[in-house]
């Protein structure tokens, strides 16, 4: 309004009272030209509008968007105001009617010069929350695609191992499994494990199995701080994660080397264990690849376990993942072997919630050695192909030898 005060003053000045429109002098024309358009805009857009004809993803009206990401949320909206990105380190909740920033003028002029409603961006992201979960959604095509969800209760854990401040919540560990949880106590240091049955119909097998196998990983052993060179043969030696004894003893087990897993000398870890005399003994256990799928190697399980092979990690397809820790697709733990993303070292303590691996009796040459391989971006695992170096510290699980009908067989 303070515009056209001004336009219409100057007009009025240069113009004579009888003048005509026609006898206007050119730049009281051109300034009542310009008002003319001013009033045309004013009056299509109005001033700011509070919301936009967008639609957000979702249909729960008591769900908030949240646009940036706090402590432990990775990925976030790319909403963006004035110009320029939302603070990180700030949640803004806003209505399910309200887009990244825009008015209502400003979106309609970009739907119209494009010729069709665009709901949001190509590669733009965001975050739902509701009440019992947190949704990630990217645009693709100009419409919001649901790329995972996050279960709240995982969040106060996540977040605790991510600052190294506290030590998670595993109050829920073995939530979610219907079956028996049995309990075994290691007669060399004491520890004890729950353990489950394993059984169903596989047709790898073809007919009816069953196994008794691990719901922990494996914590035994003396603890080394991380980056230790030097190691003792003569005793069996673990990593916890951050250099925490507290994680190796509530679940997250110790990280082990691959020759160390195995029990074998520390050298097995940089050479083909049929080329050196001091890992002979495994070599001949593991002549060729059908015997290293089906091996029964006991390494540093304790007596009467073994270290889970190739066959038996293939029968337990299914919801292995634990409900809580994991950061995307966390399980359900109806299978009740209550995995959790332990992470692993090599030079650098890493993925604690976001991946676990564990090793598997079977060397894949001098360097690596095959591993069963579970991360948090895909919703099941692979169990052949993948591989580590053997100087990694990863995870153990231990099988029962006995009642075991994949090894009987």
């Amino acid at each position: 309004m303070k515009i056209f005060n001004v336009l219409r003053k100057r007009i009025t000045a240069s113009a004579q009272p009888c003048q005509s429109a026609g006898s206007l002098p050119r730049h009281s024309l051109r300034m009542l030209l310009a008002l003319s358009i001013l009033l045309a805009l004013l009056a299509a857009c109005g001033d700011e509008s509070s919301s936009s004809v967008s639609p957000e993803p979702g249909d729960d009206s008591s769900s908030s968007v949240i646009p940036a990401s706090s402590g432990d949320l990775q990925s976030s909206s790319s909403q963006k105001s004035s110009g320029k990105d939302k603070s990180s380190s700030s949640i803004e909740v806003k209505s399910s009617s309200s887009v990244s920033g825009m008015n209502s003028c400003s979106s309609a002029v970009e739907s119209s010069s494009s010729g069709e409603l665009h709901i949001c961006d190509d590669g733009d992201t965001l975050t739902k929350e509701r009440s019992k979960t947190i949704t990630h959604y990217i645009c693709d095509n100009n419409n919001w695609v649901e790329e995972y969800t996050v279960r709240k209760d995982s969040l106060d854990s996540l977040a605790a191992i991510e600052k190294n401040k506290e030590h998670p919540n595993l109050d829920s560990l073995f939530a979610g499994y219907d079956g028996e949880y049995f309990e075994f106590e290691d007669p060399r240091d004491g520890h004890k494990y729950k353990y489950i049955e394993f059984h169903g119909y596989t047709d790898d097998v073809g007919s009816h199995a069953t196994f008794y196998v691990m719901a922990e990983n494996l914590n035994y052993g003396k603890m080394v701080p991380s980056g230790t060179t030097k190691f003792d043969d003569k005793v069996t030696e673990k990593l916890c994660y951050v250099d925490d004894e507290w994680f190796c003893d509530n679940h997250f087990g110790g990280l082990y080397s691959w020759a160390e897993a195995m029990n074998l000398p520390k050298v097995c870890d940089s050479v083909e264990v049929s080329s050196n005399e001091a890992c002979k003994v495994y070599a001949d256990s593991a002549r060729n690849s059908e015997k290293m799928r089906t091996i029964v190697w006991q390494g540093i399980c304790p007596d009467g376990w073994h270290i889970m092979n190739q066959r038996e990690w293939t029968y337990t397809n299914g919801d292995l993942r634990s409900k809580i820790l994991w950061e995307k697709n966390a399980g359900y733990n109806v299978t009740g072997m209550s995995i959790i993303p332990a992470g692993g070292y090599g030079g650098g303590f890493s993925d604690s919630h976001v991946r676990t691996g564990f090793w598997k009796p079977s060397e894949l040459n001098a360097k690596n050695a095959n591993i069963l391989y579970m991360s948090s971006v895909l919703s099941s695992f692979k169990n052949s192909g993948d591989s580590d170096g053997k100087s990694m510290f990863e995870s153990i699980r231990c099988v029962m030898d006995a009642n075991n009908t994949l090894t009987e067989d």
